[in-house]
């Protein structure tokens, strides 16, 4: 069970601000991946850890990662082509900058 509790200034007393009961939940754990081959060097994966060393050491990523992305790109161009004034050419150009100069780190 969870209470608040605060101090009323004039008494100097606490009271009970709310009284909330918290549910129970069940395990939270997630499975680990099946083994699979990887499709780009044909090395054998069998876990999440060697999943995630992989597409860091090949630079890629995986199409989970996009989720929403699309949806989500396609509503700010249409922001972008309705003249929006929320969505400014300053904000824009220096997205696109910022983009360069990471690009840029990563080749050194």
């Amino acid at each position: 069970m969870r209470r608040r509790y605060r101090q009323n200034p004039k008494t100097l007393e606490m009271e009970l601000v709310s009284d909330n009961t918290v549910r129970e939940r069940g395990i939270l754990i997630c499975p680990d991946i099946e083994p699979f081959k990887s499709s780009i060097d044909g090395s054998t994966i069998s876990g999440r850890a060697a999943l995630r060393n992989h597409n860091k050491r090949h630079d890629v990523t995986n199409p989970a990662d996009f989720t929403n992305h699309w949806q989500q790109t396609a509503r700010e161009r249409e922001r972008m082509y309705t003249g929006d004034p929320s969505f400014d050419r300053k904000r824009r150009t220096e997205a696109v900058r910022q983009a360069v100069e990471k690009h840029e780190q990563r080749r050194r």
